[in-house]
C-alpha cells in the first residue's frame, strides 16, 4: 500500500495502523494453495502488497504499547526500529 499525502515514517505506521487486518481463513488458504494459477498468483501479491504495511503497523503500535516499560528494553526497540 503506498502511503501519500502523509510525511514522516512515523505518521505513516499511525495512519496504518488506523486500517483494520483483513481475515483470512484456513479455508480460503486452502483453496488458494489448491489452484495456483497466474490470476490468483496475482491476487495473492495483490492482497499482501495492501495488507503487510498495515500488519507490520499494528505489530509496531503492539511494541510501543507493552506494559512496565518493556517497550522501552534495548531488545524490544532493536526490533520496533
Amino acid at each position: 500500500m503506498i502511503v501519500t499525502g502523509v510525511k514522516g515514517l512515523s505518521d505513516k505506521i499511525q495512519y496504518l495502523a488506523q486500517f483494520k487486518q483483513r481475515a483470512v481463513t484456513l479455508k480460503q488458504l486452502f483453496e488458494f494453495g489448491s489452484n495456483p494459477s497466474e490470476r490468483n498468483l496475482l491476487i495473492a501479491a495483490q492482497f499482501l502488497h495492501q495488507e503487510v504495511p498495515v500488519r507490520l503497523s499494528h505489530r509496531i503500535k503492539e511494541l510501543e504499547n507493552l506494559p512496565f516499560g518493556l517497550s522501552e528494553m534495548p531488545s524490544v526497540r532493536l526490533v520496533r526500529d
